[in-house]
């Protein structure tokens, strides 16, 4: 995409690709992409600034192009601060962390068998629990019939997106073994599904996203609400799933907010430029209106609740499934 064929701006003055709205100097554009993933030249250190100048959103549609530049740039002899520790991550724990331990409260009556394995993710289970302990408990309240894993293995995104392919390969096998014994996957977290439906090997198991699992209460809800759509969803093949969540909304009775969708900085996690990702955070942060806002995405939700609260934030974050409950 060059300059010339960008998009209209959905909100005045700023522009969709929130790494070039915060930083324009550093910005890659697609076809710069292209040039230094073709170039016989080695990438250096001093080129950290622009290649890591992105949170994966996918608004100019080659985060692809993207994860892989930062692979050359890793296999080129180049790092980036908190590249040791996020693979010594992996070896130990499988996930980002310090750790592979499960921080949610298991409600009663999840089956310890079942075909159908409700997959959360390292973000969810970890770092916001109460997200994810709620989205466990609306699944039992419709009857829905799942298991879970004592201990999860990390989709991957987050050394699939900084370019460390070959921790990325290991728990990618790992998982996919995992996967065979279930006719399905649901996911909680949209990158995870992302991954699961594009990268992984194709397998008999069928994934799902927990989206196409909601409904409207039984009792009509009342409220104003903005929605954070899901750049992962949205920008990578599924926009019918913003169209759901609204209606979704909607039919529960709540007034939902036209808020431009724009990013919330949070696509990779809190790694590399931070200092991009808290300007991105910063911004998004006052386009909320009304009396909630919300997410389905646990990525948007942590971003929405660190950084709604440094804002001090008059809207109050409610994920959907307490929306919905």
């Amino acid at each position: 995409m060059t300059k010339d064929k960008k998009p209209e701006q959905r909100v005045p003055g700023r522009r969709n690709f929130p790494s070039e709205c915060v930083d324009p100097t550093n910005f890659l554009e697609n076809e710069d992409v292209e040039k230094l993933l073709n170039s016989s030249e080695p990438l250096t250190q001093d080129d950290a600034l622009k290649i890591f100048n992105c949170v994966h959103c996918n608004e100019c549609t080659t985060s692809d192009a993207r994860a892989r530049l930062m692979k050359k740039y890793v296999d080129e002899g180049n790092s980036f601060e908190g590249m040791e520790e996020l693979v010594q991550n992996f070896k130990q724990h499988d996930t980002p962390y310090q750790t592979n331990k499960m921080r949610i409260k298991l409600p009663k009556g999840i089956p310890e068998t079942s075909d159908r394995l409700f997959f959360m993710g390292c973000l969810s289970t970890i770092k916001i629990p109460q997200f994810t302990e709620n989205a466990l408990k609306y699944l039992l309240s419709r009857n829905i019939d799942f298991t879970t894993l004592k201990t999860e293995t990390c989709c991957g995104y987050p050394v699939y997106a900084s370019g460390l392919f070959d921790e990325y390969e290991r728990v990618k096998a790992k998982n996919a073994e995992i996967f065979e014994e279930y006719q399905e996957v649901l996911c909680l977290c949209p990158a995870c599904y992302f991954l699961f439906t594009t990268d992984y090997p194709k397998v008999s198991t069928r994934f799902t996203f927990i989206a196409d699992y909601l409904q409207p209460p039984a009792e009509p809800k009342q409220g104003s609400v903005s929605i954070q759509h899901m750049c992962q969803m949205q920008n990578r093949g599924h926009p019918e799933t913003s169209v759901q969540e609204t209606a979704l909304l909607q039919e529960s009775g709540y007034d939902v907010i036209d808020i431009p969708h724009w990013c919330c900085g949070g696509g990779k996690g809190y790694m590399y430029r931070t200092d991009i990702i808290d300007k991105i955070a910063a911004i998004r942060m006052q386009d909320f209106a009304g009396d909630y806002m919300t997410t389905m995405c646990p990525g948007c939700y942590w971003i929405m609740k660190v950084y709604g609260g440094k804002a001090k934030s008059h809207v109050r974050l409610k994920d959907m499934f307490e929306l919905l409950t």
